[in-house]
């Protein structure tokens, strides 16, 4: 039997019998492991045993896969599958095998079909190469399995991307069939902006004058305050000028000794005038420079006789330098002067002039260098270098005065006009932190208060002489003219507040206003003690006896609400106007009202007011509210109507 070769019954392989001794005997398979009997046609042993094979293939044995740092995958070799033998079934006598592991080798029809991975031999004990091959096969099956995942996901994304793209690109093809509807302007808005600019044009449109910007050349630094006047038109021989000029009594000696000791000519002599500061260092004395444009040509021995000072040493410059003063000749009718410390600067200033602030540049590119007199001048510069710029006896009172500006104002540009009427325009730029909308309320809200700020700083005035008194006390009652005379409009740059006033009315502001502030130069704001006497000691409980109380009455075109406003605050009773029964009456709060009484109780100033009306058909009449301590003003029939009581007037 020595060379026989036999199949195996598991995998087929072919095994070669190395003794016939073996023949009858249980052997196992070196290649699957399977065991099987060895029969020839003969009987087959009861306890057959085990004896090992010898392959007639030789085995190649499951080298370790060798390691690298770029692995690719290689698919296994192919699973052989396990031949189904004829054998009988286990009960079957022909086949003589009775071995109960035999059994597990019968495979019926139905049953799925037996792999490797899946099928176990009872008793096997795998070798190191076959359980090193089982380790590597499921590393690979996990690899195929995340590799299939990731190309799963990747699938899916795309295909989510490609949804939402088509998606898209028809909504897109939608849209563009139906077109949107247009975004609906918001109307109120833009009418209110556009109500704006036309009040703002209408306004502007009534500038009694229509000239350029005031010019800012051959000044030797950077303007922080600007004042540009015609001082040959406000010093001339005219009546209005004439009134103007005295009452600003002191202040217009003042100005006029600046003017002629700084150019060397009188003010009748110039036709314009531009004064600019620069307060440079902190706690030290501001430079002033100024520009002057005269009325007539000059020679150069004219100018050389008035100035009085060397040449500079710049042949190409005309420039004489005084003791005191730089004096830098533009023109036969232009100038400019400066400290003598500042001869380079001026000289300079021909070929580049001083920058200006952006804040400043905005309003004087708004401004009219026509007007009678302009005033430039930033809030916070000022405010930061106040106590250089005003005296101590003025710091109280200018710290009022720029406080009163607040948070939201940076610069100012402030201008007058003496003819036809009396025209004032002042245009507030706002900070960084504000806007024009929010300026223009806060200006009016300013605007409103000041008649009230104004009154409680003259009750605490005690002006030396009866004059004095009179024209201070009217004081309260002209700026509150003033506020009802001003409207506010917003304008590109910030908010610009225009006055429209009688003429005359001028001189009775610019007299006011000096004499109130004179006297709060000497006036301790500090000290209540003697205003709270005055006022316990002054003014009675009744209403009666409060009409009793004198008041200075010289009213000049005042409009009848603010003469009845004057008068109540002048005895502190509220007095209030039924419009409608003064409209139907055909009377107006505005009506104008002049009358020069002097010192008069408050009862005969209004009685006075009645007997000017007492012949149209519903007169006006007096409404005393004793409970309320009001005063009211009515006519005949409303107050018939509603069934008050008239107080009598006359006394």
């Amino acid at each position: 039997m020595a060379g026989v070769s036999i199949a195996c019954l598991s995998c087929g392989a072919s095994l070669r019998l190395a003794d016939a001794s073996l023949i009858g005997k249980r052997v196992k398979c070196p290649k699957c492991g399977a065991r099987f009997l060895l029969t020839i046609p003969q009987s087959v042993p009861a306890e057959p045993e085990e004896v090992p094979l010898e392959l007639v293939d030789p085995v190649v044995p499951i080298t370790r896969p060798m390691l690298g740092t770029s692995p690719r995958w290689v698919p296994d070799a192919p699973v052989p599958v396990i031949p189904q033998a004829p054998v009988a079934p286990p009960n079957s006598k022909s086949s003589g095998l009775t071995d109960p592991d035999l059994q597990n080798f019968f495979i019926s029809d139905t049953q799925p079909e037996i792999t490797a991975t899946s099928f176990a031999i009872p008793g096997f004990v795998p070798t190191p190469e076959a359980t090193f091959g089982s380790v590597i096969d499921r590393v690979k099956r996990r690899r195929n399995t995340s590799l299939n995942k990731s190309i799963l996901a990747s699938i899916t994304v795309a295909l989510i991307g490609t949804i939402v793209c088509s998606i898209w690109f028809l909504r897109q093809q939608g849209d563009l069939a139906v077109p949107r509807p247009a975004i609906q302007p918001n109307i109120a808005y833009q009418e209110s902006i556009a109500a704006q600019a036309a009040s703002n044009d209408d306004v502007k449109a009534l500038s009694p004058t229509s000239g350029k910007p005031i010019p800012v050349d051959y000044l030797p630094f950077t303007p922080q305050v600007m004042c540009h006047m015609h001082p040959a038109e406000l010093w001339r021989k005219d009546r209005n000028t004439a009134e103007f000029q005295a009452v600003l009594s002191t202040l217009g000696i003042w100005l006029r000794e600046q003017i002629r000791t700084r150019t060397r000519f009188e003010p009748e002599e110039i036709s314009e005038l531009t004064f600019a500061i620069n307060f440079g260092p902190r706690m030290s004395a501001p430079d002033v420079a100024a520009v002057v444009r005269l009325t007539s040509a000059q020679t150069d021995q004219e100018f050389m006789q008035r100035f009085k000072g060397r040449i500079y040493a710049d042949p190409k410059v005309e420039l004489y330098e005084a003791p005191d003063f730089s004096y830098l000749k533009i023109d036969d009718r232009t100038f400019a002067v400066a400290p003598s410390s500042m001869s380079d600067s001026l000289a300079m200033s021909i070929k580049d002039p001083a920058l200006i602030s952006s804040d400043m540049a905005l309003l004087v590119q708004q401004s009219d260098r026509e007007r009678h007199l302009s005033l430039v001048f930033d809030v916070k510069i000022m405010d930061s270098h106040r106590e250089d710029a005003f005296t101590t006896q003025m710091q109280t009172l200018a710290d009022k005065f720029l406080f009163w500006f607040g948070e939201d104002v940076q610069t100012v540009s402030w201008s007058i006009h003496l003819e036809p009427n009396l025209y004032m325009e002042t245009l507030l730029h706002q900070t960084q932190a504000s806007t024009p909308a929010k300026l223009q309320r806060f200006s009016q809200l300013k605007l409103s208060q000041l008649p009230d700020e104004i009154l409680k700083g003259v009750r605490m005035m005690r002006p030396s002489t009866a004059g004095s008194r009179a024209m201070i006390g009217r004081f309260p009652a002209m700026i509150k003219a003033l506020e009802i005379g001003t409207t506010a409009h917003v304008d590109p740059v910030g908010v610009r507040l225009v006055t429209l006033l009688p003429q005359h009315a001028s001189a009775n502001l610019a007299a006011g206003a000096l004499l109130t502030w004179n006297q709060a130069l000497l006036t301790n704001f500090d000290d209540h003690s003697h205003l709270s006497k005055t006022d316990s000691s002054k003014i009675p409980d009744k209403v009666a006896d409060r009409l009793k109380l004198k008041v200075l009455i010289d009213f000049r075109a005042t409009p009848l609400q603010e003469a009845l406003s004057y008068i109540g605050d002048s005895i502190k009773t509220e007095i209030s106007i039924d419009g409608d029964a003064l409209k139907a009456a055909g009377f107006t709060q505005n009506m104008p009202q002049t009358y020069d009484l002097g010192n008069v109780s408050a009862l005969k100033a209004i009685d006075s007011i009645f007997q000017k009306y007492a012949g149209e058909r519903d007169p006006m009449v007096l409404v005393v509210d004793h409970a309320g301590k009001k005063l009211l003003f009515s006519t005949v029939s409303k107050a018939k109507s509603d069934g008050l009581t008239t107080f009598e007037t006359k006394e």
